[in-house]
């Protein structure tokens, strides 16, 4: 058994990376973080290493997916209260590109407002997510909600949604800033028949059931970092093999439609 006080937490930004990752272990095995209501959640820095989180740790077999998802690629920066989602070079054993990070909520979620606080990486091919989703490793058709940032040019934001396998065409939307350079507020609300993308508290984009199908199903909230492929070429562009970016989460908060739970808009001046 590991013991969290081994890894004082004003000590960890001293320790080298072996320990760091030890303390990430011994977070994770850590008690459930608190939840806002039943259904609800606002989670900072130590809630996402709670049992409510489940860490990527597995390889997608499809060849045109040059990520294997591992938990050595996520660490915590207790300096700056983040959880930080690493994209590295693979070792060859691995039968991938790269090494990268993803988080995953365990526990479904429905309709209502989802935040997240962030810093995106940059770089070629590097794409930075929040999202939610449900498709055929849930067993059911594909639904899926992004906010998502391509490394290539951090001063947009790509937003889409997925509905019974039916897939928006995705918008861009420039930000008038670099989101790579400072944590912004991004957000989505969901609704039987709509969705509507925020940035600081500001709507930027807006779809209702008259133009577009809304998805319907439960999802699970999802952060990660990967590297883009051939297949994504004409989108992220394709990261070159030498390719090292990290992107930094602050805050993830989901409120139920009708709740009126703590939000990460509640937690920060960013609005």
């Amino acid at each position: 058994m590991v013991f969290c006080n081994l890894f004082p937490f004003g000590r960890l930004k001293s320790l080298g990376l072996g320990a760091r990752l030890a303390a990430v272990i011994c977070l994770l095995s850590g008690p459930v973080g608190a939840e806002t209501t039943a259904s609800g959640f606002l989670s900072r820095m130590g809630d996402l290493a709670s049992p409510a989180w489940f860490v990527s740790n597995f390889t997608i077999k499809s060849p045109g997916f040059r990520t294997a998802w591992r938990r050595k690629a996520i660490y915590f920066d207790f300096e700056n209260e983040s959880v930080v989602l690493n994209l590295l070079p693979a070792e060859e054993k691995v039968g991938k590109d790269f090494i990268g990070s993803e988080l995953q909520r365990r526990k479904r979620t429905h309709f209502g407002r989802y935040e997240v606080i962030m810093i995106p990486a940059k770089g070629e091919g590097v794409i930075s997510s929040f999202f939610t989703y449900t498709g055929a490793q849930q067993k059911t058709a594909h639904d899926e909600i992004d906010i998502e940032f391509l490394g290539r040019d951090t001063r947009k934001i790509w937003v889409n949604r997925f509905a019974d396998g039916k897939k928006l065409p995705g918008r861009w939307i420039d930000l008038g800033f670099d989101a790579a350079e400072a944590p912004h507020l991004y957000a989505f609300d969901w609704q039987p028949d709509s969705l509507t993308w925020f940035v600081d508290g500001v709507e930027i984009l807006r779809v209702t059931s008259a133009e577009f199908e809304i998805p319907q199903l439960p999802q699970k909230v999802y952060i990660n970092l990967w590297g883009g492929a051939n297949a994504q070429r004409d989108w992220s562009g394709v990261a070159p093999k030498d390719t090292q970016a990290s992107a930094h989460y602050y805050c993830l908060s989901y409120r139920p439609k009708g709740d009126t739970g703590a939000q990460c808009s509640d937690q920060t001046d960013l609005q």
